[in-house]
């Protein structure tokens, strides 16, 4: 077998070992995440939804809801959306992130700022 042979072989098995195969794309990109609700600086209280659009040419396996850091809640299908209940916060500025995992793995995020103010309820 010639040198390029070889190497041919060594590509093919690599892939293989990699759960690949040629002609088959590898998806290396990460879903691209908008926070539709609440709206960015906005002021927020009670339950609200927090809601996240999500686009990935190869799906979408989970979409986590974030609270300062710290996972409140998750949806699997679309719409991607979660009833956030303000209470359990204290009032004043909070970090929101909706953070997307498409079937490979890779991870997309957008963080708004809101501040919570349940003193009226």
């Amino acid at each position: 077998m010639s040198g390029k042979a070889w190497l041919m072989v060594g590509v093919v098995g690599s892939l293989a070992a990699l759960g690949c195969s040629l002609g088959e794309q590898v998806d290396t990109d990460a879903p691209v995440v908008g926070i539709s609700s609440p709206k960015a600086d906005s002021t927020v209280s009670g339950t609200v939804a927090f809601s996240a659009q999500v686009l990935d040419g190869y799906g979408v396996a989970k979409v986590e809801f974030l609270v300062d850091g710290v996972v409140v809640g998750e949806d699997l299908t679309a719409p991607y959306s979660y009833s956030w209940n303000t209470r359990a916060e204290s009032n004043g500025p909070h970090g929101l992130r909706a953070q997307a995992t498409d079937p490979s793995g890779n991870v997309g995020f957008a963080s708004i700022s809101v501040t919570v103010d349940n003193t009226r309820q």
